[in-house]
């Protein structure tokens, strides 16, 4: 055979041989064996998920609904879907109201927190000052107050100062009941922010707000998102301390506005699921937008630690 007749073929030409077939049929059978344990771990699961979905999906499907038909076939599927209920609880119930009541407040508490948090965290990480140790405990100490023993005393301190049934005075009292848990997230993060960063910015003319900003904010921004999050989540379901402090419909949020469902509609059940139904979507399309930020700050944190 002549030079001519012969192909070579190029390296990148070569196919490669998969590694888990080079022993045959042994590494086959051991791979189904794999698949064949897991089995029951994933039926469990799916299980386990079916169980936490279905009080959520009979909300859905109860709010489409109308009263016999709930009372008559509780768990089964609507026959006809009664958009109405919606309408009812947005326009009689004043859902649209307490909606965006409750995006306000989380709006405005969330920017309050995060920036008092890091703030606080930036200070508490890097400088050294008489009673730093004293401060920290205090900001500690934060976890150990529960919320219902603060209701009086905050509903005192809040008409004392004339902030008492005022949307930006709920704010601030949501913000101020996060700093505690976000000052120590934040705080431990950025301690494992290497300071040559901090120090190339000195030299670079920046000042401690030059550093803070320029520096410690954009490498903080997975903390930031899990904190922000986090605080979403809370903020836009908490109910203890928005009833406490707010009295008129024009200040009042979702879940309590859920809650008054009960009694203007006591006889119209659907139409409170329908009120829950507007309530839940906008936190799960917040935890489904931002989970991979969650992850993220969460992992960040771990391998820098």
């Amino acid at each position: 055979m002549s030079t001519d007749q012969v192909k070579i073929t190029p390296p990148s030409m070569v196919p490669l041989e998969e590694p888990g077939l080079r022993a045959g049929p042994v590494n086959r059978v051991a791979y189904w064996r794999r698949r064949l344990e897991q089995i029951p771990l994933h039926t469990g699961l799916l299980l386990w998920g079916t169980l936490c979905i279905f009080p959520l999906l009979w909300v859905v499907l109860t709010s489409f609904k109308s009263t016999p038909e709930l009372y008559s076939d509780p768990f089964g599927l609507p026959k006809i879907l009664k958009w109405a209920n919606y309408r009812d609880a947005w326009v009689f119930g004043r859902m649209g109201t307490y909606f965006v009541n409750s995006i306000l407040v989380t709006a405005l508490s969330t920017v309050l927190v995060l920036f008092l948090s890091s703030t606080s965290a930036f200070v508490l990480a890097r400088f050294n000052f008489r009673f730093k140790g004293l401060i920290w405990t205090y900001v500690l100490f934060g976890f150990l107050i529960p919320h219902s023993i603060l209701l009086i005393p905050l509903a005192i301190f809040t008409r004392t100062l004339g902030i008492y049934n005022q949307l930006w005075g709920l704010a601030i009292i949501y913000a101020a009941v996060g700093i505690p848990w976000n000052t120590f997230f934040l705080r431990a993060f950025m301690e494992t922010i290497p300071k040559e960063l901090e120090e190339a910015a000195i030299l670079d003319g920046a000042g401690m707000w030059g550093v803070f900003w320029n520096v410690m904010i954009p490498l903080s921004q997975p903390a930031l998102a899990t904190m922000a999050t986090f605080h979403i989540l809370s903020a836009w379901s908490e109910y203890i301390l928005a009833l406490v402090l707010t009295g008129t419909t024009a200040s009042r949020t979702l879940p309590v506005g859920i809650s008054l469902l009960q009694g203007t509609f006591t006889s119209n059940e659907p139409g409170v699921a329908a009120g829950m139904v507007i309530t839940i979507i906008p936190v799960v399309l917040a935890f489904a937008l931002l989970q991979r930020y969650v992850i993220k700050g969460i992992t960040a944190g771990a391998i820098k630690a």
